[in-house]
């Protein structure tokens, strides 16, 4: 079941600012855009995109 919740929500769930959840959508985080100034995030989606991004980036630090 998808949980539909607000930046807020997000940023509080991953321990994260606010500045950061801005950068990661800009780098593809999935977001749901419901106007011009409204955005909400599906927890799930959000929580792989979050789990590739770690497996991506210690992925990156073997190879150097």
């Amino acid at each position: 079941m998808e949980e539909i919740v607000t930046a807020k929500v997000v940023c509080d769930k991953l321990s994260i600012s606010k500045r950061t959840l801005c950068k990661w959508k800009n780098e593809g985080l999935p977001s749901i855009k419901l106007s011009y100034n409204i955005v909400r995030y599906d927890l799930i989606s959000v929580m792989e995109w979050v789990k590739e991004r770690n497996k991506e980036q210690k992925g990156a630090e073997t190879e150097n």
